[in-house]
């Protein structure tokens, strides 16, 4: 079975689906995947089968440090498991659903300092720091590389809400208006790489400022040390309990699945 994104999704990115953030109508989503690689698997109720979906642009999300854009697809991948979970529903004695990652990525912090949260200042941020550089690289093109600031003002605040519902503190702003002149009057950019990106410096800084007002901090742009959760529900789920070595979940997948190792 082949599955392809929309023509305009790939000119965008050839190399993977959408993050949901940037999502477009009728842009393929880990939910359709995830539905219709069980509906192919499920043809024949006579056979079992594996099935493994990876939410990986969490992942990527991650390396960015992209709170926002990370809790989105952490809430897409959600989806999918609800796919997943309503197959289960009807097989309830012959399915075992595990959910888990291989690594954690970027030492998530959510507190910085005060004993408080800020995430709901993130929703005011409409597209990942990938999104936002491809708007200001549109915006270069446009205006021969001399993008008034503006201009640029304006695409933060449709984007990011800022000054229209997030205030913004004379600092920050002169950290936005330092980066602007750097990158747009006359000096070469330099882009601000992650393992799978590179970005506009000005989208990273407002990424990073929006993550510091909801009080969101980041230890590593790499993989961490970091548990991750196991959980598990149906046939063979008491297999999945307390800590274990990653490499122990796919011999306990084996064991439910009655297979001897």
């Amino acid at each position: 079975m082949l599955l392809f994104q929309t023509k305009e999704a790939s000119v965008i990115d050839r190399n993977s689906i959408p993050y949901a953030i940037d999502r477009k109508e009728n842009d393929l989503t880990l939910q359709d995947i995830t539905r219709s690689a069980i509906n192919f698997l499920s043809k024949d109720l006579n056979k079992g089968f594996f099935l493994m979906v990876e939410g990986g642009k969490i992942d990527w999300a991650c390396h960015s440090n992209d709170a926002a854009t990370a809790i989105r697809e952490i809430q897409d991948f959600d989806e999918a498991i609800r796919v997943a979970y309503e197959f289960y529903s009807q097989h309830p004695d012959e399915t075992l659903i595990v959910i888990t990652a291989d690594h954690e990525t970027g030492g998530l912090v959510l507190g910085t300092g005060p004993y408080k949260l800020n995430l709901q200042v993130l929703k005011n941020q409409k597209v990942s720091e990938v999104g936002l550089t491809r708007i200001i690289n549109q915006l270069r093109a446009q205006y021969k590389n001399q993008v008034p600031w503006e201009v640029i003002q304006n695409t933060l605040k449709e984007n990011f809400g800022f000054w229209e519902n997030i205030p913004l503190d004379k600092a920050q702003e002169d950290r936005l208006k330092k980066i602007y002149k750097e990158s747009f009057q006359g000096q070469s950019v330099k882009l601000e790489e992650s393992e799978y990106s590179q970005d506009e410096p000005i989208a990273s800084e407002a990424k990073r400022i929006i993550n510091e007002i909801a009080l969101v901090g980041w230890t590593s742009g790499k993989h961490s040390a970091g548990y991750v959760p196991v959980c598990a529900i149906g046939a063979g789920a008491n297999l999945f309990q307390g800590r274990m070595d990653n490499a122990e979940i796919p011999i306990r997948i084996a064991e439910a699945a009655g297979y001897s190792h």
